[in-house]
């Protein structure tokens, strides 16, 4: 008794804390163990074990997962350049409310020429301008259109439904 005694006591006093004096005493009671062996940060059991295991044991599936999402990206990604290319050829005509204005515009709005009759040339200066901007107008908008529509089968052949994606 008396030696549990005089333990304690050497615990509460002389060498401030109580805290600093236990971990200076050197008594295996209070020792605690430096580390904690790795599988049970995974939960303890092997592999095939039921429960715990390596959790990184399933990235065979998430890589494939992911092989995967990238070739559909990459065919998603040919398909839409193949619609690009295939805009870049196509061509638009737009008229002047009077036709004698003609623009022709690609798939892509890019203006390819302008065709102004030798009546649209008698006109003023700012009637010839209305009658330009009226046919550059209505190719743009042809042009827009066929985009439009041709980005709209291919969201549909893709299975996104209209209204899904922003500008759809």
């Amino acid at each position: 008794m008396q030696a549990l005694s005089s333990h304690s006591l050497l615990h509460s006093t002389v060498q401030g804390s109580p805290l600093a004096s236990r971990r200076s005493c050197g008594c295996l009671h209070q020792r605690r163990p430096r580390f904690q062996p790795t599988r049970a940060l995974f939960g303890g059991k092997k592999d095939g074990e039921g429960g715990g295991g390596n959790p990184f044991s399933k990235l065979g599936d998430m890589n494939n997962f992911m092989k995967s999402v990238t070739e559909a990206q990459k065919l998603v990604q040919g398909q839409a350049q193949q619609i690009q290319a295939e805009l870049a050829v196509t061509e638009f005509d737009g008229y002047s409310d009077d036709e004698t204005v003609k623009v022709v515009m690609t798939g892509n709005q890019e203006p390819k020429f302008v065709d102004i009759t030798d009546e649209a040339m008698e006109n003023s200066s700012d009637r010839l301008a209305e009658l330009v901007t009226e046919a550059l107008k209505d190719a743009h908008s042809k042009s827009v259109e066929g985009m439009k529509t041709r980005m709209q089968d291919f969201a549909k052949k893709l299975g996104v439904t209209p209204g899904s994606l922003p500008g759809f």
